[in-house]
């Protein structure tokens, strides 16, 4: 009998390490080789904080620049999370062409409040269909109270998810149940759009057309919903232009294998992204332009909600989150 417990405890430990281990190998995959879902890349996510904190007034700049490597560090924790966090995934994204092909419609019925799109489809085709501006929202309203309670973890790690989020429905192709192209033959466009342009060729953007300066949004579900819908309008020459550039390249190979970091991904070509950028005419820039305007005017606005209170200009150590996860995977 006490053979038998030992060996129920033994395996029981055994399983416990395998499990961590696990979490382990698919945290690490996702730093060292994110997959294509995720939205930007990551040095496009860093660029549209970076600039989004530039847009800031004092003394929300001031804060934000001190803790600007904390939120480079951070600001893919979202994306990391959808490896162990169930319900993570359908947060960035809304399928709304699932809820109506014609954007007539889609102007009437959205934005609308959660529970009544509920009452209206049910939660469970919600849930089916990506829940990006709804959870935006409610990541906005978290950032409110964080502020309020002048609880600088909490605004650091709502602020990095919110502008997360905000970044990603920005994405034309996070508003499509195309999101990859699967239904028009188009596979690998994802990647293409909002990882391979932005990774070559941001460099030569300006994110500050109309100058640095945050805004006061009196009605942020509006503009999210805006942002959507608008995210939603370009798909129609997201989808025709990479046709556009295909038929240009008959014949000729369009996918190639391309260097990212310390890996080597089969993509479209230097060559295809190149022109496809092109008849693009700027789409690309201008997304993620008015992702970091968005992004910095929702940090200002959480800020003027909450009443606008004191801000601590002292950076974390950025040792911390890493010493706790060693800790806990030697535990």
């Amino acid at each position: 009998m006490r053979k038998k417990c030992r060996r129920i405890c033994t395996n029981r430990r055994r399983e416990r390490v395998r499990n961590r281990f696990c979490c382990f190998v698919l945290l690490l995959a996702g730093v060292l080789n994110p997959v294509h879902g995720y939205a930007w890349g990551f040095s496009a996510h860093r660029k549209i904080i970076d600039a989004a904190i530039h847009h800031l007034p004092s003394p929300l700049h001031a804060f934000f620049k001190a803790h600007g490597p904390w939120l480079h560090d951070h600001v893919n924790d979202a994306d990391l999370r959808k490896h162990t966090v169930i319900d993570e995934g359908i947060r960035h994204y809304i399928d709304l062409d699932r809820y109506s092909p014609s954007m007539d419609s889609l102007q009437v019925w959205f934005p609308m409040a959660y529970d009544e799109a509920c009452e209206r489809w049910s939660e469970d085709s919600l849930r089916a269909h990506g829940i990006g501006p709804w959870h935006a929202l409610s990541t906005y309203r978290r950032l409110i109270v964080a502020f309020d309670q002048k609880d600088e973890a909490a605004i650091l790690r709502h602020g990095a998810d919110l502008a997360h989020y905000i970044s990603d429905l920005h994405v034309p192709l996070h508003t499509s149940a195309n999101y990859d192209g699967k239904l028009s033959n188009q596979l690998g466009i994802h990647a293409l759009w909002e990882t391979q342009l932005p990774e070559s060729f941001m460099d030569g953007y300006d994110l500050f057309p109309s100058g640095p300066q945050a805004i006061w949004i009196e009605n942020t579900e509006e503009a999210i919903w805006q942002t959507v819908l608008t995210s939603h309008a370009c798909l129609d020459s997201v989808f025709a232009f990479e046709l556009e550039t295909r038929k240009a390249f008959d014949g000729k190979p369009i996918d190639a294998y391309v260097e990212r970091g310390r890996t080597r991904q089969l993509m479209r070509s230097p060559l295809f992204a190149e022109y496809y950028h092109e008849v693009l005419d700027g789409q690309v820039e201008r997304r993620m332009s008015a992702s970091s305007a968005l992004v910095s005017s929702l940090w200002y606005s959480a800020w003027i909600e909450a009443g606008a209170p004191e801000m601590a200009m002292k950076a974390p150590d950025s040792r911390t989150r890493w010493k706790k996860v060693l800790d806990w995977l030697f535990k």
